[in-house]
């Protein structure tokens, strides 16, 4: 029996691959995205992230179905143009992830990438022969470079750029795209080499190219799941009137707002009942949900300061390593806020309680029972003060 060449044993491990049923794969499953995120978008107009990654789809469909119309030409410029187009279309998937994340889609670099592509793929056939590279490894060795650099821009774009909220979605879709780099790096390779490890990049190139597309799909579409669960999460921890954070957030943070030289103040309304006889429970609504937002204007501008809604009209702000002269001067605003008002609402006013987080405390439980004894203390004054 003759010995069998690696060249024929790799021909039989790795038979050579359709190469047009896998380009077919690939542009398939790129207008079903496509067709995914337009039916997406038309039932979530407002949502026009998902128009851009509908864009970026199509048109990388669309350059899968007219590679074949151009391999045979003699000009380069219609595959350059068709290169400019793949990078385009990474483009558009970083616009939309931008859009997403409430920002302007484009910024002035993001036009780098697809004329990138196009001038790698272009500019053996403009330099002229290389010694020793066919112009057939040169052109498909530009590409593989332009491509190499765009993909990374937009790649690490999408995995670095700041976020609102990091998204786990996004950094898939962001390393699916890097992964394309190994395979254009050995592209790269293959040119100089024939044989099996030609026919082997050639097999790595196709392959992951399905396996990416749906990677980096995915991550796409399991963006607005994470965001719609951490809008759920959210809302489940705030109080729906008025915004604050409530008693289950105080719980899943009471640690972590249990640090030492932390003041807990305790925030009362002011006859509150008188209100709600006198002017309604809608107005009563009303001035809690007007003090409040005055109280977290007060909390951003304090750096930190966390505000809960115990219940009813209580109220309680922690102010992360306070001290005292700080924590007076919060206090101070708050009741001057409650002064204050709001234009076409009843008069309200509120008492306060003060304590601090002791040095061996690890729980916020006896600051609020000793700031609860304080607002008892402030509201026995006369009300409409502090007490700490």
């Amino acid at each position: 029996m003759p010995p069998i060449s690696r060249q024929n044993l790799f021909d039989r491990m790795f038979p050579t691959p359709d190469f047009n049923t896998l380009r077919l794969c690939s542009l398939v499953a790129s207008l079903a995205y496509a067709g995914v995120f337009l039916s997406l978008w038309r039932g979530r107009a407002g949502e026009s992230h998902l128009l851009y990654w509908a864009m970026s789809s199509a048109v990388y469909g669309g350059v899968l179905m007219t590679f074949p119309a151009v391999d045979d030409l003699a000009s380069p410029l219609p595959g350059a143009a068709l290169f400019a187009l793949v990078a385009f279309s990474n483009t558009l998937l970083h616009a939309g992830a931008r859009r997403f994340d409430g920002r302007t889609p484009f910024v002035w670099w993001m036009a780098l990438p697809p004329p990138l592509a196009a001038i790698g793929y272009a500019s053996p056939a403009f330099l002229g022969p290389i010694p020793g590279v066919t112009a057939t490894a040169a052109m498909e060795t530009g590409a593989a470079l332009g491509l190499t650099v765009s993909v990374a821009m937009t790649g690490l774009a999408l995995l670095f750029e700041r976020q609102t909220t990091p998204m786990l979605g996004r950094r898939i879709a962001a390393i699916a795209i890097l992964a394309y780099l190994p395979s254009y790096v050995v592209g790269m390779a293959a040119q100089f080499y024939a044989g099996w490890f030609e026919k082997a990049s050639a097999v790595l190139a196709l392959l992951s190219d399905q396996a990416l597309l749906v990677a980096m799909y995915v991550g796409l579409l399991a963006m607005s799941g994470e965001r719609a669960q951490r809008a759920l999460r959210e809302a489940a921890l705030r109080d729906p009137l008025t915004g604050a954070w409530n008693r289950a957030a105080l719980d899943a943070r009471r640690s972590a707002l249990a640090a030492a030289q932390s003041a807990v103040i305790l925030i009362d309304v002011d006859q509150f009942k008188a209100i709600n006889d006198q002017h309604g429970h809608a107005a009563g609504d009303a001035v809690l949900t007007a003090f409040a937002a005055a109280v977290m204007a007060l909390s951003v501008a304090s750096r930190g300061a966390t505000l809960v809604r115990l219940g009813g009209d209580e109220f309680m702000a922690v102010l992360p390593r306070a001290t005292p002269l700080r924590t007076q001067r919060f206090a101070e605003q708050v009741l001057a806020a409650a002064k204050a008002g709001s234009p076409g609402l009843p008069a309200w006013t509120v008492s306060v309680g003060v304590s601090a987080v002791d040095v061996h405390e690890t729980d916020l439980a006896p600051a609020m029972a000793r700031a609860d004894l304080a607002l008892y203390r402030a509201k026995a004054r006369g009300r409409n003060c502090m007490a700490a």
